[in-house]
Formats: C-alpha cells, structure tokens, sequence
C-alpha cells in the first residue's frame, strides 16, 4: 500500500495541473496509508477553514503556529488574513503533503516535524511565544502522553491574548483539552464534509 501511494503520488507531481485539486487526491492516498495521523479523508471545507481562523486577531498576531498543515489549505487562508510581518510556522509531520515553499508569502515557514517540537523550532527561529495556535491534529487518535505533551507546550509558549484553535469530529477530545486549558467555547460547524467541532481556547 505504501509503495502504490508513493507511486500514484509521484505520477500526479509529474502531470499536475492543478495542484489544489490533485494535492486533495495526494491527501486522500495518505489517509488510507496513515488515517491514525491525518485523522480525514480530506482537507477541511471553506466553512471549517473560516471558523480556524475566525478567532485571530490580525493587529495582535506576530507568530501563529499551525499543527497539522496538510496540504496547505487553512495556510493560504491564514497568510491573507494576518500581515506579512506575522511569522507563520506550519507544521506537518508527512513531508509528501507539503506544497513547495513558494506557494506561500515568505512569511510562511513549512516544517517537516512533529507537534511535539514546538519549543525547538521557535527557538531555532528567535521566537520567545506564540499569539495563536490553530491545529487540525486527530487528538483523540494521538497517545494520551503525547497529547498532554503537546497541549503542556502550547499553552506555555502561548500569549495571555492568545487563543488555541483546534477542530475535531467529535467532543470527546474536551475533558482533555480543558485539563489545560479552563476557558473554553466550542463551535459546531455543520456545514463540513463532516461535521466539525471548532474548540477555542484560553489559558
């Protein structure tokens, strides 16, 4: 399975024409080969694209950080709504769903690693905190010490102002999160090609 999608993945780079439709198809073939760390069969819809990033505040973000980037679809949206004064570090642990580093604006910084690693990568980057955190991370598929890891490091690297932005499919991912963090409003978003739960959360 995993040499049939790296093959079909190499033949789509060959005859792209489209890349935002055919990276949709790249991320598909990764799912079936990887479900536990994509968490979905395709990237998030507009509806769901617009409720990530509702919360930001664009005269208050310096550096937002996105976990689990995919194929760049919550990126393009997040680099129109904030300046390009404002570093944002998109991370995503399958390289192959990477798009090349120019389609972005050069405020853009694509990092091939895993959410754990928030902390080296800021500080690789002259980074001392984060305003906002937007994640597309399957929490609930994630081992419970990594998630209390990451969730441990988000909130203290995050800014008083700051908010943590995270969706899931489901709320059962909530007594989890609010271990962390005390100040939680959760917004339904029907209108996805499965419905989603949009959590916003405060220190």
């Amino acid at each position: 399975m995993n040499l049939l999608v790296k093959n079909f993945s190499s033949a789509l780079d060959s005859k792209n024409k489209s890349p935002a439709r055919m990276s949709k198809l790249r991320f598909f073939l990764h799912s079936i080969r990887d479900f536990k760390t994509i968490g979905s069969v395709t990237p998030s819809g507009k509806y769901l694209v617009d409720a990530l990033i509702a919360p930001i505040d664009p005269k208050n973000a310096r550096c937002i950080v996105e976990l689990g980037a995919g194929e760049g679809c919550v990126t393009r949206e997040l680099q129109k709504k904030v300046s390009d004064d404002c570093i944002i570090l998109s991370f995503e642990i399958h390289e192959t769903l990477l798009r090349p580093s120019d389609a972005y604006k050069k405020n853009v910084i694509l990092i091939h690693d895993d959410a754990e690693n928030i902390k080296k990568h800021l500080d690789l980057h002259n980074i001392k905190s984060i305003d906002y955190v937007i994640s597309s991370l399957p929490l609930a598929q994630i081992p419970k010490e990594k998630v209390a890891k990451i969730l441990a490091s988000v909130k203290e690297l995050l800014e008083p102002h700051g908010s943590y932005v995270q969706y899931q499919y489901s709320l059962l991912s909530k007594k989890t999160i609010g271990k962390h963090f005390k100040n939680i409003r959760v917004k339904f978003v029907p209108f996805n090609i499965f419905p989603a739960f949009v959590y916003i959360c405060k220190k």
